[in-house]
């Protein structure tokens, strides 16, 4: 079976499951979870993925009408390009409903891709890039989830992070929510972070996403 063909039953897998949710969650925007896979999810990505990352969402105020995900390539602290920008709207999406956000990095013969999905009860919005991307020969590497309980409107969130090194010695990060802390988890050869904002303002309106 072809990595195509194993990406699409993938993003079908998850697409089912999409579910109302009631939690109450007071003054929160949206609240987010790592995502529970089932056997057969799971045995799907580690046939084509490195690396892969699913995120449950609830959308928990009105006001946010689009959900922006960003994938950032840094080179020992340095901020290299955006490899992946995603946006979605969320017009349609009834309050209390769950969201799948998906990210995955598929390299192949050394090279980077990576492939990002909204997935909502009324379809998908997915992306995928591997073009422009660097040819990375590490071996050593880490990647994880930053345990991220929550996103707000206009603010951009962090919510997960890869880093690919031959050091001897690779840190987990822990505080990217500062310049500092950043810049200290973005320090080794090849650093891919993930995050999501959530936004007030339809795609296309000045200062929301394309």
């Amino acid at each position: 079976m072809n990595r195509q063909k194993i990406m699409l039953l993938i993003l079908l897998s998850l697409l089912g499951l999409i579910t109302a949710c009631t939690t109450e969650a007071k003054g929160q925007d949206a609240s987010i979870k790592e995502g529970e896979l089932t056997d057969y999810e799971r045995s799907l990505t580690d046939m084509v993925s490195e690396n892969f990352f699913v995120y449950d969402v609830e959308f928990l105020n009105d006001n946010a009408t689009t959900i922006n995900l960003k994938v950032d390539y840094y080179q020992e602290g340095e901020h290299i390009d955006t490899i992946i920008d995603l946006a979605s709207s969320l017009e349609d999406i009834e309050k209390n409903s769950e969201v799948r956000l998906l990210f995955m990095s598929t390299p192949f013969q050394d090279q980077e891709k990576w492939d990002a999905a909204i997935i909502t009860e009324n379809g998908m919005a997915s992306t995928t890039v591997d073009e422009g991307l660097p040819k990375i020969e590490e071996e050593g590497g880490i990647s994880g989830y930053t345990g991220q309980t929550e996103l707000k409107i206009g603010e951009e969130t962090i919510i997960g992070s890869v880093v690919k090194s031959d050091r001897d010695t690779i840190t987990s990060p822990v505080n990217m929510d500062t310049e500092e802390g950043l810049k200290k988890a973005t320090s080794y050869e090849h650093v891919f972070i993930l995050s999501a904002t959530l936004k007030d303002c339809p795609i296309g309106d000045a200062g929301c996403a394309e």
